[in-house]
């Protein structure tokens, strides 16, 4: 039978222990009742005290988007910093759904169907503004703060509701501020990346990505559209719809005023007017207390889904920083995570990205037991599949594809551009995430309905290139690895064509089903040709030698696949062998980019080397990351904001902390010496475990573990030679000197420890001094 799932309320997902708990519910543990718990756990976790450690402070005005703070619902967007010279505060308005709707005739996404920032709300003071400190409070999403000029005061709060459409900038004044006031500014529906506006751009154009596009004929201006009291700005589009910023300015006293504001998009038609302005409306009717709790609620229950402390408070800082910033970028019905999040960034890269940037923004969210956020992105694939199929039709009709990008409708005609038309692994890879999903959770519906009809359409792209040659093995024809080159038997291809037919055999395997094409996924899974390799490790494929570049999709087998891992020690010198000529030679070569030294963290976590993992996550934090740079406020730019690369920095720590592919539950597989204490609470395995830790003096303390689905538990760690007391349910029996393996039953935990242990605590490791709010903008 499929597992019915308790609903989080404005979530959509799971409620875990931890969330019942905070609400209030009652839930029985082992048959007896919940205040039983106590005994194997003790929780000292105050989330208002501990995460205001890690609040982004501003003692003085953000100036650029790296400095900026940042609020968001996974729809609407707002971010702050001083414009026109400091003579005035910025509010820069986004919303992922406002992109243009042309055909490709235009060209490709970025010229046919890009992002366009919304605009910007102005305040400007009456006064010069001499100072400001600033706030951005993680437990409540809120910004606050007070801007000082030489003629008053101006205090700020402002919000991006969690659940409702709207946001909403409260100001507070003194002395002659009261005058302050409110400007809006629209920004121009023209792509950041230069459009093609002659002739001679069309024929650059042409030549670059082999296809004709039209020269670009601009938007309609856009134009005041009030209404009943109402503000709004609607921007049409040139094939029609188009966009609605709608905004009220609500005097609560003399010195008091609240901007309620929002966003809405509509195609074809203009629902985006009467849409926008309703939403206003609903803010203004509401109760503004109880719309403020319900949002500060949503972000208390986000946070509670799980829990991290480290030794490394700045380190410590940063996590919960992409944590929130998670709450701010994603919801179960919201859009999927595009290269800059919601907020976007004068780019290059209006769009999603297919080949790396979506896939690695969403690893974090599962372990980290936030999977109800991580639903954006398979609900978008559920709800596209046709685009999909489209996108495959001219190579193989009845398989499915993804291109290179696509906004988020995901239409995106494989020959768009013809660079990437060979770039076919893209899709298997989202598989990969869309199987993660499914491992977390051990929802069969899931798989039997969504996953697995999807999965075999992505592995059906392969069918026209895969041949059978003398040696027996079946061999690929020529595809593209990300950002490097075309070849033969591309070990992107084949690493992901391998794990995509090993994951459809297993999944009708455990549902006890058949396919019509399971004797040839069988066939694949034999003889599919191994990895080519050379002197240096894994090659690009069978015609191409690794080259210096920032991507690693020629090692997808060893991360984060975990085809070839370090539970075959002979293949491990092979595997640190591939790794280190990768990064070494694109570091020399200056292609590094911050996401490979996330990848790197994540790399050495899967070969268990703790510190060389460390390393490359504190280089990129540090700033500087060769073609990219960490700023301020944790955001991440190359050539335009990529929000992907802090947020698998996320992931790279769950991976130091928890791993647990190949049928095992590894508890702190990657620790560095420089973390001996360490804790974690309710982060997500494989086999839908709930699994907390506690490490003291270099060891591990205790592990606790809850099953939801009944799988079968072994877990992992540094308990060669000892046996741990085991309480709570279930029985344990050691496999090894590193392994047990624990029998539980769906709803059942179980605690191992030390013997010498007579606490088990979750609670904060102590800051370290000076390291706490260690971003934002601080005076010297």
């Amino acid at each position: 039978m499929d597992r019915d799932e308790t609903r989080t309320p404005g979530l959509g997902g799971p409620l875990d222990r931890r969330t019942m708990l905070a609400a209030g519910a009652s839930i029985p543990l082992f048959g007896v009742p919940a205040a039983a718990e106590t005994t194997l756990i003790e929780d000292r976790v105050d989330w208002a005290v501990f995460l205001a450690r890690h609040d982004l402070i501003w003692d003085r005005l953000p100036r650029t988007w790296g400095e900026a703070p940042f609020l968001g619902n996974g729809r609407l967007a707002l971010s702050m910093t001083e414009a026109k010279e400091g003579a005035a505060l910025r509010f820069a308005v986004d919303n992922v759904d406002v992109y243009d709707r042309r055909d490709f005739s235009w060209g490709w996404h970025a010229y046919s169907r890009a992002r366009y920032h919304v605009g910007d709300f102005l305040l400007r003071p009456v006064g010069r503004i001499t100072g400001a400190k600033l706030r951005l409070n993680l437990h409540c999403a809120e910004l606050t703060g007070e801007v000082t000029t030489d003629r008053g005061t101006i205090r700020l709060r402002a919000f991006v509701h969690a659940e409702q459409p709207h946001m909403a900038i409260e100001v507070e004044t003194s002395g002659d501020e009261a005058g302050c006031g409110w400007t809006w500014h629209p920004t121009p529906a023209v792509s950041t990346r230069p459009p093609i506006r002659t002739a001679a751009d069309a024929a650059k154009y042409e030549r670059d990505y082999g296809q004709p596009a039209r020269i670009w004929i601009d938007n309609p201006p856009g134009e005041r559209r009030d209404a009943d009291s109402v503000n709004r700005w609607f921007q049409p589009l040139l094939v029609g719809g188009g966009y609605t910023t709608a905004w009220v300015e609500q005097m609560e006293a003399p010195n008091r005023r609240t901007l309620i504001l929002s966003n809405a998009m509509s195609f074809p038609d203009t629902g985006s007017l009467e849409t926008a302005t309703r939403q206003v409306r609903a803010a203004l009717a509401g109760d503004r207390e109880q719309a403020g709790r319900a949002h500060r609620r949503w972000w208390d229950v986000h946070y509670r889904a799980s829990f991290l402390s480290l030794p490394d408070t700045r380190l410590e800082s940063f996590y919960w920083i992409q944590i929130y910033k998670y709450g701010c970028v994603a919801r179960p019905d919201g859009g999927v995570i595009d290269t800059h999040g919601p907020w976007l960034q004068p780019s290059n890269w209006p769009y999603l990205t297919w080949n790396l940037n979506v896939q690695i923004s969403y690893y974090a969210l599962q372990p980290s037991n936030r999977l109800a956020l991580a639903q954006g992105l398979f609900h978008a694939l559920d709800t596209h599949r046709d685009a999909l199929r489209r996108t495959a039709a001219t190579v193989a009709p009845g398989a499915a594809a993804i291109g290179h990008v696509t906004q988020q409708d995901l239409e995106s005609p494989i020959e768009v551009d013809r660079r990437y038309e060979k770039e076919w692994g893209n899709l298997l890879w989202i598989c990969q995430l869309y199987w993660l999903q499914y491992r977390y959770t051990m929802d069969r519906r899931m798989l039997r309905e969504r996953l697995l009809p999807l999965l075999a359409e992505a592995v059906a792209l392969y069918d026209p290139i895969l041949t059978e040659k003398p040696d027996g093995r079946m061999h690929l024809g020529v595809t593209y690895s990300p950002e490097i080159g075309s070849t033969s038997d591309c070990n992107y291809d084949l690493a992901l064509l391998r794990w995509g037919v090993g994951a459809l055999i297993e999944g009708h395997h455990r549902l006890g089903t058949t396919h019509p094409m399971l004797a040839r996924w069988r066939d694949i899974a034999a003889r599919l040709t191994p990895y080519p390799i050379d002197e240096h490790g894994y090659r690009v494929g069978a015609d191409m030698a690794m080259k210096p570049h920032r991507h690693y999709s020629h090692l997808m087998m060893i991360y984060p696949l975990y085809l070839e891992n370090r539970d075959t020690p002979t293949k491990l010198p092979l595997l640190e062998k591939s790794m280190a000529y990768w990064l070494d030679t694109a570091v020399a070569a200056g292609q590094g980019s911050g996401w490979s030294l996330s990848a790197a963290a994540s790399f050495y976590a899967a070969f268990g080397k703790g510190d060389a993992a460390l390393d490359s996550l504190k280089a990129l934090v540090a700033g500087k990351s060769g073609i990219g740079k960490s700023f301020a406020n944790t955001m991440y730019a190359e050539s335009g904001q990529n929000i992907e690369t802090p947020l698998s920095a996320a992931q790279s720590i769950h991976d130091m902390v928890l791993q647990s592919w190949g049928g095992a539950i590894r508890v702190f597989p990657a620790i560095p010496a420089a973390w001996p204490e360490l804790v974690f609470d309710d982060f997500r395995a494989e086999g839908a475990f709930l699994v907390s830790a506690r490490r003291v003096d270099g060891r591990t303390a205790w592990v606790r573990v809850k099953s939801l689905a009944g799988e079968p538990c072994v877990i992992e760690c540094d308990w060669a030679g000892e046996t741990p007391a085991h309480r709570g349910a279930g029985t344990m029996r050691r496999l090894g000197d590193r392994r047990i393996a624990l029998s539980l039953r769906a709803g059942e935990e179980a605690v191992l420890q030390l013997p010498s242990l007579t606490t088990r605590l979750v609670a904060p490791l102590p800051a370290q001094s000076g390291a706490s709010n260690s971003y934002g903008i601080h005076n010297a």
